[in-house]
């Protein structure tokens, strides 16, 4: 992929990610979860897979949380680690890992 269009996938993928603040997760869960589905899809045709299996971690994390209370502290999180995906070229599985393991150190064992 060129440098013009990486800039274009990540202005897109920034703008998806900006409409969809953490706070929805606890006004309009349904909406955020579907938003964030968009999101993976999204990521998963440009080939981002550190944004996809992060937008993964969030869902899965997200479940429980929306029930039992700190999904806005755990999508605020997830959402932070999900743009830092997207300021780095190109993103190996062990960076991967350390964007989660960052956000459950974050989160205090949480994710």
């Amino acid at each position: 992929m060129n440098h013009d269009q990486n800039l274009f996938v990540q202005a897109e993928m920034l703008n998806l990610l900006d409409d969809l603040p953490a706070e929805l997760a606890v006004q309009h869960p349904l909406q955020f979860l579907m938003h964030l589905d968009h999101v993976r899809q999204k990521a998963m045709q440009h080939r981002l897979l550190a944004l996809r299996d992060l937008s993964c971690a969030l869902e899965s994390a997200l479940q429980p949380a929306m029930q039992n209370g700190g999904a806005r502290i755990i999508a605020r999180s997830y959402l932070e680690a999900m743009r830092a995906t997207l300021d780095i070229e190109e993103m190996n599985p062990a960076m991967t890992e350390a964007l989660m393991a960052n956000v459950a150190l974050r989160l205090g064992g949480q994710a």
